[in-house]
């Protein structure tokens, strides 16, 4: 919790880019809504979904916010299991039944099948993950892009950042920051 405020400060001071924020939140929801485990018994690389491994070692190799990576998987994650995965599942059944080539279908199941997209889970929580990942990546970045900077002044000159600046605690927090 004290990392997300860490983080959230950091913007405000100017020592985190918006892409950062970005990535994070286009990593996070993708992650909470992919499984995490092996939906086809035996297929996961060491017990976990392929997919979900290669979208958390890309966030940690693009360097996303940490902080808010977590903070929307786990929002997409109640998300998902309130109503996202029986809308996943029904995708998946609907593409893997008919929607794709015979021979990509086979091609999932043979040649990655730690990857989940043999499943109708695993495809319909992969397609509907990297939509709703991207889309929200988008319109973070855009937004953060341009109203950032505003924010960052108006914070700064404000009564409270200025008290808050006095205390104790919050100097000590800065040179954590810093």
């Amino acid at each position: 919790m004290l990392g997300i405020f860490r983080q959230f400060a950091r913007a405000l001071t100017g020592k985190v880019d918006p892409l950062e924020f970005a990535l994070g939140i286009l990593f996070g929801i993708l992650l909470g809504i992919l499984p995490m485990h092996e939906i086809d018994a035996g297929s996961g690389f060491l017990g976990l979904n392929g997919l979900w491994l290669l979208g958390l070692t890309c966030c940690l190799v693009l360097k996303a916010s940490i902080p808010i990576a977590v903070l929307f998987a786990g929002f997409s994650k109640l998300l998902a299991i309130l109503f996202l995965d029986v809308t996943a599942v029904s995708l998946g059944e609907k593409l893997l039944n008919g929607g794709l080539p015979e021979s990509m279908v086979i091609g999932f199941s043979q040649s990655m099948p730690s990857l989940q997209l043999h499943t109708y889970w695993g495809m319909g929580t992969a397609l509907l993950g990297i939509s709703l990942a991207v889309v929200m990546f988008l319109a973070s970045y855009l937004t953060m892009r341009s109203k950032l900077p505003v924010w960052r002044e108006k914070f700064g000159q404000t009564k409270l950042a200025k008290a808050l600046g006095g205390f104790f605690l919050f100097r000590i927090i800065g040179r954590l920051i810093a």
